[in-house]
């Protein structure tokens, strides 16, 4: 396993803010004092805008009315 540090070029950590960020793996960066980790081969996950939820409570509701008449 190789280790390399980051230089401290303005690399902080997102979750604890710490300049403790090191390369654990070609595309997997780690944070030694708050064990985050981000892998940047995977794709970001989608942001969750509530739509599904909303649609959900809709049709929800729609069997509902569907089931009372």
């Amino acid at each position: 396993m190789t280790v390399s540090t980051l230089t401290p070029s303005g690399v902080q950590c997102p979750k604890c803010g710490a300049h403790s960020i090191v390369e654990y793996k070609p595309t997997v960066y780690h944070c030694l004092k708050c064990d985050f980790e981000k892998d940047l081969s995977m794709p970001p996950k989608p942001e969750d805008t509530g739509l599904a939820q909303a649609i959900m409570g809709l049709a929800g509701f729609g069997l509902g009315l569907l089931i009372l008449l």
